[in-house]
């Protein structure tokens, strides 16, 4: 249940306690964060009265509340005497926003001038967009200078109507500035537009910032000004994903004038170009970047990209001289690597199997298993298709040994099975289990350190995600008090118990990451029960028949979006733990017959139901097969069946190197390892990786 769901049912159960003077002070603290969440400031204010923080571990958190609740209740005096005793109070997650509150106190007592001076300064501290609405601020700072100050006023007055343009803040700020010089004062010159709408698009705010841009008559500006409406036009089209030959058109047109960032307007001309699908043009635009501003990075991944879209293309001979070309001009670049690998997979693919095995060679040296792995896996490829079957069979086995369960594992494992071989998941026999210590029984004699006594407190209060803040804050100094084993093994279980499951998963992949190369046996099973969850299980077990995935794919798939972050949010609008798009979701509710309002998808029941009809629906439309059915979660079912209908009757390893978007193609490698480590850890089965592909998808309703 989402956090507001939880405290509602906590307030239920507590509610007649409460009346009858049985309820804790922990339960009656979680009851006035529910309140105060539910916006019901005199009920939380109620249920605040009388509470103690003596009788509280937490005794910052009651300071808190009092003074959120004072404020809101218009009792200024009362909330700065909340906040000074919270300042008191000595390490509280609280200490850096107390400063921000006081100021509000004194803004709201009547001290305006004080109120600015400590804003003014407050401004210049670190963090200080977390902890306040800035465009408020200003504009107390801009009404604290007043008409004494007039001209600061002004300059503060368009500095929010300029930098905070959708806040309620700039209409004030707007009102002000006509009241002290009149219309003339608040009318926006062309460069302001300009300046709002650069600050539109660095807020992601797409269509603002176009209608900003648009307010900028072209015939009316000089010919400069002009030329930056047309460059930032461009670029904001280009970076919210539509009309990328408009984007090109437009960046291309203006890109000589840009000065410093000409190469950058140039290159990114020639990439909206590409993803119109004008890739003749993108090519020969992007030569003409290397050819003008070779020295600059631009221009390395310009050359890079010249041979990248022909192979793409499946031009795998016209690949190869732009792809050269790359490691001659600019053998340190970023881009060399890559340029090596699509080098070695176009010489592969058109036979020239000698020509290709330097190339796998080279990569085979990197580290980490979707790299080095990689390399090593298509160099073994490569010796069995020459022949060379017992140097491919040991370079085979050696990418199972080092990266157990990883995608070219995988692939060995099933390529192994084909030349004869058999071979378990960790490519020797009798492996033995690996790892860091770990209690397998948490030892609650620890429960007396202040951090679980805290944590304890606030999970009893229902304020589960404070609980996972605070014994993330208090971590290190826990495992420094306690014998090592013992307090991961305490850590582990109160994060699980507050509902957190991403911070023990980190813990496993930074602490615990060795055992994950062996059995998941003794100790190192607590390792991988850490790094592999079954998070949200009861939620998982109701919902996952609505799609028909199967056990353990929702989990997979959760791993890789969210590390089972409910409250993650991407820079493509995705949310919560499947991290399901809004758009998508709304027609899937329609579906189920849910209701949708913006925030449901942080609901971790919502996200689960309808992610589960949507991403088991995916599997199903790409007949269970994992890899693509992840892929198609990614990427959408559309390209999923394009490079079906392309590449189809390759083999698995061919198909997903061939796929285009780079993102998509190393997440299916990621999901079916995850899947095939589930399985492994709570069905002791292996999954073995078809290396035949299905390719007649299922025609149906699931397009989007």
């Amino acid at each position: 249940m989402a956090r507001a769901a939880v405290v509602a049912t906590l307030v239920t159960a507590t509610a007649s306690a409460a009346q009858a003077g049985r309820a804790t002070p922990a339960e009656r603290l979680g009851q006035a964060y529910a309140a105060y969440d539910a916006g019901d400031v005199d009920g939380a204010a109620a249920l605040l009265d009388g509470l103690d923080a003596d009788d509280l571990v937490n005794d910052d958190y009651l300071h808190w509340l009092r003074g959120q609740v004072a404020l809101l209740r218009g009792e200024p005096a009362a909330a700065k005497r909340a906040f000074e005793a919270l300042a008191k109070v000595g390490d509280s997650r609280f200490a850096r926003d107390v400063p921000w509150r006081l100021a509000d106190c004194a803004w709201e007592l009547g001290d305006r001038a004080a109120a600015a001076r400590a804003y003014e300064k407050l401004l210049a501290t670190e963090g200080a967009v977390e902890r306040a609405d800035l465009a408020v601020v200003r504009l107390r700072i801009a009404e604290a200078k007043g008409a004494k100050k007039k001209a600061a006023a002004t300059a503060a007055y368009r500095e929010i109507v300029l930098e905070h343009p959708t806040h309620p803040a700039a209409a004030v700020a707007d009102a002000r500035l006509v009241a002290l010089g009149g219309e003339r004062a608040a009318r926006l010159s062309a460069d302001d537009r300009l300046a709002r709408a650069q600050n539109l698009t660095g807020q992601h705010l797409w269509h603002e910032a176009v209608a900003e841009l648009m307010l900028i008559e072209p015939d009316d500006v000089s010919a400069s000004l002009r030329k930056r409406r047309t460059y930032w036009l461009g670029t904001t089209l280009f970076k919210m994903r539509r009309r990328y030959g408009d984007a090109g058109a437009m960046l291309l047109s203006v890109y000589r004038d840009m000065g410093d960032v000409a190469a950058e307007a140039m290159f990114r001309g020639a990439r909206a170009l590409s993803r119109a699908d004008r890739d003749d043009e993108a090519i020969a635009w992007y030569r003409k970047v290397v050819a003008t501003y070779p020295k600059t990075s631009w221009a390395e991944e310009a050359q890079y990209l010249s041979g990248w879209l022909e192979f793409n293309r499946g031009n795998y001979e016209r690949a190869i001289g732009p792809l050269e070309e790359s490691l001659r001009r600019y053998p340190k670049s970023k881009w060399a690597d890559e340029a090596v690998w699509f080098l070695g997979m176009s010489k592969y693919l058109l036979g020239r199997l000698d020509d290709a095995l330097p190339h796998f060679e080279r990569l085979a040296g990197w580290g980490g298993a979707l790299q080095g792995g990689k390399g090593r896996y298509w160099k073994a490829r490569t010796l069995q298709r020459l022949g060379r079957d017992a140097d491919a069979k040991d370079t085979y086995r050696g990418v199972v040994k080092r990266w157990p369960f990883s995608w070219y594992a995988l692939l060995s494992v099933a390529r192994l099975d084909e030349l004869g071989v058999a071979v378990g998941p960790f490519g020797i026999d009798d492996p033995k289990p690996r790892g860091p210590d770990i209690a397998t029984d948490v030892d609650e004699g620890l429960a007396d350190d202040r951090l679980i006594e805290g944590a304890d407190e606030l999970i009893a209060a229902g304020l589960g995600v404070e609980a996972g803040d605070e014994l993330r804050r208090g971590e290190g100094g826990f495992l420094g008090r306690h014998p090592r084993g013992k307090a991961l093994a305490m850590l582990m279980d109160r994060y699980r118990r507050a509902g957190n499951f991403h911070r023990p998963w980190m813990l496993a992949l930074v602490r615990g990451e060795s055992a994950l190369d062996g059995p998941a046996k003794g100790t190192a099973r607590v390792w991988w029960e850490h790094a592999y969850p079954r998070a949200f299980r009861e939620l998982v077990d109701e919902h996952q028949h609505l799609g028909g995935s199967p056990d353990h794919y929702l989990y997979s798939i959760m791993r890789k979006e969210s590390g089972f972050d409910r409250h993650v949010l991407s820079y493509a609008d995705a949310q919560g733990l499947l991290q399901m798009i809004p758009a998508t979701t709304k027609r899937v509710a329609a579906a189920l017959g849910l209701p949708y309002d913006p925030g449901k998808l942080y609901d971790p029941e919502f996200n689960i139901m309808t992610g589960s009809w949507y991403i088991g629906r995916l599997l199903s439309k790409f007949k269970g097969q994992i890899p693509l059915g992840a892929g198609s979660y990614n990427s959408g079912p559309r390209p999923v069946m394009k490079w079906l209908d392309q590449n189809g009757d390759r083999p698995i390893d061919e198909l997903v190197e061939l796929v285009s978007y780079t993102q998509t193609r190393e997440y299916m490698k990621k999901v079916t390892e995850n899947y095939a480590r589930y399985v492994y850890l709570y069905e002791d089965r292996v999954y073995a990786q078809p290396l035949v592909v299905d390719k007649a998808y299922r025609v149906d309703e699931i397009t989007y």
